[in-house]
């Protein structure tokens, strides 16, 4: 026994250092953070892995696929049994303490950030106004129509992607990864071309609100004298060679650091408004004044919300960077939940503060250096993200120049000049961003997020053999219908 309960000793120790100095000398065969294991060329793959598996087999009784790893961990059990009760809670401990998997990250926290980056920019500024017009109550209706429609929307794009990977319509995840990728496997060409045209006239209409933003509030910007002379229009014509030049751009490196820009201008701005408005003299006042609800002004206000929450052609890129693609959804729920009761927060309190005259760019308010800061700011954001945000649309326009050939460099600038003038020709004569707003969001990004969601669903089930039925029909016939009557009002009223 006491040969025994030696040997059993010198066996418990040489596994525990075995561990100890495979860990130190090989730290790459270590689990990785993402849950991939050590490469399996590495010769120290199968030394790490077997003291592991006796600690595994010994402590939880689990199946040790390597045969050497077998035979240690059958004798240490066996030998295990001549143990006293402190050395056997001294391996099981060390045993339980290496065999715990490291927490999987899910890129849930990353998914909420990214969403509501995406939601806040340039438009977030004409929710004073949208509330001004609309009505407290009615404006505050359609946030929260616009969330829970446009998440079921979000639902059914994701189970298209699913059905069509599953039903083996596509090669993988990676072939309808893309709004456009899911349009084209779900309806074909015809989708594609859709798809396509919808995204130039999106981007069309982005480009003559960013025109008519910045203009509006470069203006603000100016002495008082200097700023009697310029209308937007003016502005607008004085400042296009700059838009023209950015619309060239094609390098975008340092694309983080104007991510991180746009989102500290954009959060430091509403901030300092929502300040401002607070603290007006007038705030008490105006709350009488700003109507509950104001149905004619549908077409105007709609289109705000709608730009703010209706942007499910951005997001796949979120989805496409998660590690655990079934958290997209209550992660995109999350932060649709958060911006709603900021928006409606910062529209509140902006308009009760501005009161009815609010401007459509409410910044152009601000008075003194603070706000001359945050205007700068804005303005720069804007000017930077303009190329990313046209990029796309500029491709489809050269591709549909080129026709298949080749683009010379004189011809593709003449395109993107091209497309440029035309949007600030158009900026010139639209009375304010706010309308711009309304056409945009209310027609173009309703199409893309409310009507058309629920036909690539349908399409998407017909192609994989099982039709919707029940109230998953309903429900796909209801959120089309919603979508196309919004798209109708928000241009007829």
């Amino acid at each position: 026994v006491a040969t025994t309960s030696t040997l059993a000793s010198a066996l418990c120790a040489v596994t525990m250092f075995t561990t100890s100095a495979v860990s130190r000398v090989a730290p790459t065969a270590r689990a990785r953070p993402s849950g991939r294991g050590a490469h399996p060329s590495s010769p120290l793959v199968a030394a790490a892995r077997v003291p592991r598996a006796v600690e595994i087999h010994h402590a939880f009784g689990k199946r040790v696929p390597c045969p050497t790893a077998v035979a240690i961990a059958t004798s240490a059990t066996v030998v295990s049994q001549h143990f006293s009760r402190p050395q056997r809670r001294c391996v099981i401990t060390h045993a339980a303490s290496a065999a715990t998997p490291a927490p999987v990250e899910t890129g849930e926290t990353a998914a909420v950030v990214n969403t509501i980056k995406a939601i806040f920019g340039a438009g977030g500024f004409s929710l004073p106004w949208a509330f001004a017009q609309g009505g407290v109550g009615l404006v505050t209706g359609c946030l929260l129509a616009s969330y829970v429609f446009a998440l079921e929307a979000l639902k059914m794009l994701v189970k298209a992607q699913e059905v069509l990977v599953a039903a083996k319509v596509v090669k993988g995840q990676e072939d309808v990864q893309t709004y456009a990728g899911l349009t084209g496997a779900a309806l074909g060409p015809a989708g594609d071309v859709l798809c396509k045209a919808l995204n130039v006239v999106t981007c069309f209409g982005i480009s003559v609100g960013y025109m008519i933003f910045v203009s509006e509030t470069m203006i603000s910007m100016l002495p008082a004298a200097t700023a009697a002379s310029y209308t937007t229009a003016k502005m607008i014509i004085a400042s296009l060679p700059l838009w023209v030049a950015l619309s060239w751009q094609r390098s975008f490196k340092g694309v983080n650091l104007i991510s991180l820009l746009g989102t500290v201008s954009v959060a430091i701005g509403m901030l300092w408004v929502t300040f401002v408005a607070a603290t007006a003299p007038a705030f008490g006042a105006n709350m009488q004044v700003i109507p509950m609800a104001n149905p004619a002004a549908f077409s105007g206000f709609f289109g705000t919300v709608a730009f703010l929450f209706f942007i499910h052609f951005t997001l796949f890129g979120v989805q496409e960077g998660m590690p655990d693609k079934s958290r997209f959804v209550p992660a995109v729920s999350k932060a649709f939940g958060l911006a709603m009761v900021v928006s409606a927060a910062f529209g509140l309190v902006g308009a009760w503060g501005f009161g009815p005259g609010v401007k459509s760019v409410v910044i152009t308010m601000l008075d003194g250096y603070a706000g001359l800061a945050v205007k700068t700011l804005l303005v720069v954001n804007l000017l930077f993200t303009f190329p990313l945000m046209a990029r796309s649309c500029l491709n489809i326009c050269e591709n549909t120049v080129a026709g298949g050939n080749d683009l010379s460099l004189p011809v593709s600038l003449a395109t993107r000049a091209a497309f440029v003038t035309s949007a600030a020709a158009l900026a010139s004569i639209v009375p304010n961003f706010g309308t711009v707003l309304g056409y945009v969001g209310g027609f173009c990004c309703c199409a893309m997020t409310l009507a058309m969601p629920p036909v690539i669903l349908r399409a998407a089930l017909l192609k994989a053999g099982t039709p919707a039925v029940g109230f998953e029909k309903t429900k796909i016939y209801t959120v089309c219908v919603v979508g196309l009557v919004c798209m109708v009002l928000a241009v007829a009223l």
